[in-house]
Parts: structure tokens; C-alpha cells; sequence
């Protein structure tokens, strides 16, 4: 009888044996998979640095522009007259503002429909936006507005069918239908407030030809230099009308009831009129708002701190190191932060380190705010802390004015020399600027390029230097994109990780499929071995027995 299970023939331990060998077999196995692992944690490691650096971007980039230090508290005397804000550049003061009228949107109407859906006429009509002046009797259009051109036929003809045509259009004009409790009016609204955005509706009727009778679709025409009912047959409900205001005595008139231009850096929000009082508006610099700021990026780097040394700390017994202790692109992202971090800026003004306004390392690695120093700088320094952190520039030249720049303008002190007005050209740097309009534009290649200026007036020629800083929340914000980017360090690196573990599980399964083979191999040999023990048991116990039987005949 075969044996059919190993170690049944000749007691032989043939799966202890077999398992004993594949432990040592699988031991290339063991160390890829014990590879694996490692690279799966890197993996899982670099997803929590990178989400520590994205959220450490998320503040500091809120903290790259100058606005958020150049911060301001603005009071209105009456919030129930109007509101205001500021956007961290307007001048420090108080202003004694009266508002003597609100902005309003014109509104024509028709009435004399019993049913939205009674039938109005057919033909076109043209709604023109501008100023209508009763000395003269002339409208005025406003060239900041398109007419509005809408074609009235059968399918569209009645009053809500006009109703919803004018607001199809999506223009700033809008329709819509009263119902008074016996007939419907149709309502039409400029949708902007102001003079400037009057209506004038020109009709084509193609019903009776009579573009100016109150006949057909020509009940719609509103021409404010015609007469009633030959031209100017709606009914204004509303007038058009300027907000009307003064500002420490001064006069301003404003089509909308958002004032943004009246004081620079000011946006005012009237709500209604002061009934012939003033009432101050104070604008102030919000100190305490700056310290909030800096202890936000302080708390901000501490934080990505924290996880940097997670990943990467030495633990002696080895049980509890980091994930990335050792990793050389770990380090790398380490060292530029800190590059940043302990270079100075240079600003044009008395304040170019973190240090002088309280900000600096202590052993640990972690960074600490000086609540004196800190307090000292923002009462000596206000204005100057932005261009510690934010991106900011100063012009020597009054009529020069920094707009803006692009990540690859430098920072650095730019010479601005005016060749020419209408349109602005001239150098920065010395090198050929691109003009648009009044503005010149650092050239491409140049440490300038992209700085934009804005030229308004002068002499030509030398028209002073432009000063253009980077602050460290700006650097960071720029660091931490370049990073993150899908050709940055970061990016290369879980990707050259992903390979690896791609390779090892190549390797794994090919390791695995020689194993299979190794298994049954020895499960065989040992099986014919047991089956050839168990035969010579048996033939051993045969010539045993014949022994015995021939020595018992002798006898």
C-alpha cells in the first residue's frame, strides 16, 4: 500500500522537517517584505510632511501681504448713516462726513393688463443706459454701458413674455410684473444706481409701424426727451439719483451708494442720510491686530517644527525613531526652511530680522515672540513691520507707485528712468521696461521682471529707485509651493519610493513562485524517503522473522 501521507510509513517528521528548511528559504522573502514596510511608512511619513507644510503655507500666505500688517481700525460716528473699511493704506485721521442723499436706480412702469399673459405686440426694442439733463433736455449715453437689443415676436409677446426676455438677457436691466389687485404692471429696473444709468427704450413696432404711440409694442418707448404718450410712454416710478455727500466740507457726488475713490483706502457704505449732522469717521492703526499676526507665524513654524522633529528624531533603543530619521530629502526640506528662517531681509528701513521685533530660536530649535521687543517695534516701527513679512516695495519718487510683481521678480533696490509719456516708457534697471499705459514692467530675463510700476506724472528722466522686498512669510509661501510642486523634491521622492516598492513586489512574487517550487521539491524527496525507510522497516521485520524462525529449526 502506498503512502499518501508523509511520515505515515516510517514515522517520519516530514512537515516539520520541510517547514524547518522553508523558514530558512523564505528569509529573502522575509527581508523584502520587511523593505516593503519600511518604504510604506516613508510613504505614509512624507504625506504627513507634506500636510504639515501645506497647512504651514495656509498661514503664512495669509500673512505675504502687506494689508494684513498694515492693519487699520475704521469707526463710523453712525453705523445706522453708513459704514466704512479700510484696506490697511489709508491715511491715519478722523473725517467729518455728512450724507445728504442715497444713489437710486430708475424705474419705469405700464400698467392696464388685466393677464400676464395679454398680448403686448411685437417688434424690437432697444434699452439704452445714461444721463438725461433737464436744462437742455438731453440724454446723455453712458459709454461705459452696451444697449441692450431684444427682438418681441409671437413667442414672446405678452407681458410676462417681455418680463422674461429682459431678464433672459442678463444685462443690467431688469423686468418685472405687479399685480395692484385689478391689473398687472410691468416694472423695469436699472439694475445700477446713479444718474449715469438712466433708461432710454427705443421701439420698433412691426405691429402698426408706430414706433412713439401708445399703441402695440410701442407702449414700452421711453424716451426722457419726448413728450408723454408720443415716445415717453411709461411712467417713472423712481428717478435716477446720485448719492450726495460732503467729507470735511468738501462736496462728493457718487452713483452708488458703495463709495470706494472718495478717501484712498477707504470704502464707504451708505445706508442713509444724517439729517443734515456729521458724523466722524476715524481711521486708526490696529496694533494689537499686527502682534496677532506675528504670534500666528511664530505658532505657524513651531508647529511645522514639531512634525519635522516627529519624523526625523533618533530614539536609542531604536523602537520609537522616525520615519525619516537619516532621509536626505527630509534634511533638505529642514535646511531651507531654516535658510529662510535666519537670513535678513533687506527693506530699505531699520527693520530687516525677526530678532527686532522679538521674534527668535531657542535651543530647543522652536521659535519665541519677545512680547517687549515685539511691543517695543510695533510703537517705533509700525509702518516698516510689513516688509518684514509680506512682499512690499517703496518708491522714492511720489508719482512713482509699486502695483505689483510676479514670483520671479528679485528683491532689490530698482533705478525707474522715464523716456516718454502716452504711453509711460522708460528703464528699470537699466534695462528697456515694457510700457502699458502709464505703467512700466520689469523685463523678461531681468532680476526686475515683472515688477510693475505706475508712473503718473513728472519730469522725464532719473525718477528715483523702487525698493522691493521679500518678507518671510512671502519666502515661505514661495518655498513651500516649490516643495509641494509635482517637480518638486517631495514629489521625486515618493515617486522614486513607489518604484521601489513596485520592484519589490515584482521581486516578492517571483521569490514566492520559487518557493512553491522549492516546497514541493522537498515534499517529494522526503516523501520517497519515508516511502523507502517504510520498505526497509518492512523488509527488516521480514528477515527479523525468518532469523528468528531458522534459528528456532536448528535448535
Amino acid at each position: 500500500m502506498s503512502i499518501s501521507s508523509a511520515g505515515l510509513g516510517s514515522g517520519l517528521d516530514v512537515n516539520g522537517i520541510v517547514t524547518s528548511l522553508m523558514a530558512i528559504e523564505q528569509k529573502p522573502l522575509t527581508a523584502v517584505t520587511k523593505q516593503k514596510t519600511e518604504y510604506q511608512s516613508e510613504i505614509s511619513a512624507y504625506g504627513t510632511l507634506k500636510s504639515g507644510l501645506s497647512t504651514f503655507q495656509t498661514a503664512v500666505s495669509a500673512l505675504s501681504s502687506a494689508a494684513k500688517f498694515n492693519a487699520q481700525t475704521v469707526t463710523s460716528g453712525s453705523p445706522t448713516v453708513f459704514t466704512a473699511t479700510s484696506d490697511g493704506s489709508a491715511t491715519l485721521g478722523s473725517y467729518a462726513v455728512n450724507v445728504s442723499q442715497l444713489a437710486k436706480s430708475q424705474k419705469l412702469a405700464i400698467s392696464g393688463f388685466t393677464n400676464t399673459t395679454d398680448v403686448v405686440g411685437t417688434g424690437t426694442l432697444t434699452i439704452s443706459f445714461g444721463s438725461y439733463a433737464t436744462v437742455g433736455n438731453t440724454f446723455t449715453p453712458n459709454a461705459a454701458k452696451t444697449d441692450l437689443n431684444l427682438t418681441i415676436d409671437s413667442s414672446n409677446n405678452t407681458l410676462a413674455g417681455v418680463r422674461d426676455a429682459i431678464n433672459a438677457a442678463n444685462s443690467s436691466v431688469s423686468a418685472t410684473i405687479i399685480n395692484d389687485g385689478t391689473s398687472n404692471h410691468l416694472v423695469i429696473t436699472s439694475k445700477d444706481t446713479g444718474e449715469v444709468n438712466s433708461l432710454k427704450i427705443v421701439v420698433a413696432d412691426s405691429g402698426d409701424g408706430n414706433n412713439t404711440d401708445t399703441l402695440g409694442l410701442s407702449r414700452l418707448a421711453y424716451d426722457p426727451t419726448a413728450a408723454a404718450g408720443s415716445g415717453k410712454n411709461l411712467t417713472q416710478m423712481q428717478a435716477a439719483q446720485n448719492a450726495l455727500l460732503d467729507i470735511d466740507g468738501i462736496a462728493v457726488v457718487k452713483a452708488s451708494n458703495t463709495v470706494t475713490d472718495a478717501i484712498s483706502g477707504v470704502t464707504l457704505n451708505l445706508l442713509t442720510t444724517s439729517s443734515g449732522t456729521s458724523a466722524n469717521l476715524g481711521i486708526a492703526s490696529n496694533k494689537d491686530k499686527v502682534k496677532e499676526s506675528i504670534t500666528a507665524f511664530v505658532d505657524a513654524y513651531n508647529k511645522l517644527d514639531t512634525t519635522l522633529r516627529s519624523l526625523t528624531k533618533y530614539d536609542e533603543t531604536g523602537k520609537a525613531s522616525g520615519a525619516l530619521l537619516g532621509d536626505a530629502t527630509a534634511r533638505s526640506v529642514i535646511n531651507q526652511l531654516k535658510s529662510v528662517m535666519t537670513k535678513s531681509i533687506t527693506t530699505g528701513n531699520g527693520l530687516t530680522t525677526l530678532s527686532q521685533v522679538g521674534v527668535s530660536f531657542q535651543r530647543d530649535g522652536k521659535l519665541a515672540l519677545d512680547a517687549t521687543k515685539l511691543d517695543a517695534a510695533v510703537a517705533t516701527n509700525f509702518s516698516d513691520i510689513a516688509s518684514l513679512f509680506a512682499t512690499t516695495a517703496k518708491s522714492t519718487d511720489s508719482q512713482v507707485t509699486y502695483l505689483g510683481s510676479t514670483s520671479k521678480t528679485q528683491a532689490g533696490t530698482y533705478a525707474i528712468n522715464v523716456t516718454g509719456f502716452a504711453p509711460t516708457t522708460g528703464t528699470i534697471n537699466g534695462v528697456t521696461a515694457t510700457g502699458s499705459g502709464t505703467n512700466l514692467i520689469g523685463a523678461v530675463g531681468d532680476a526686475s521682471e515683472g515688477l510693475n510700476v505706475k508712473v503718473t506724472s513728472g519730469a522725464l528722466g532719473a525718477r528715483g529707485t523702487v525698493n522691493f522686498s521679500i518678507g518671510y512669510a512671502a519666502q515661505f509661501d514661495s518655498l513651500v509651493t516649490s516643495l509641494l510642486s509635482e517637480s518638486g523634491i517631495l514629489a521625486s521622492r515618493t515617486e522614486g519610493i513607489n518604484s521601489s516598492i513596485k520592484r519589490l513586489d515584482k521581486q516578492a512574487e517571483s521569490i514566492t513562485v520559487r518557493l512553491t517550487a522549492i516546497e514541493a521539491r522537498y515534499r517529494a524527496q522526503f516523501t520517497k524517503l519515508d516511502t523507502l525507510m517504510s520498505s526497509m522497516s518492512t523488509t527488516s521485520a521480514f528477515l527479523t522473522q525468518q532469523i528468528a524462525t531458522i534459528n528456532a529449526n536448528s535448535n
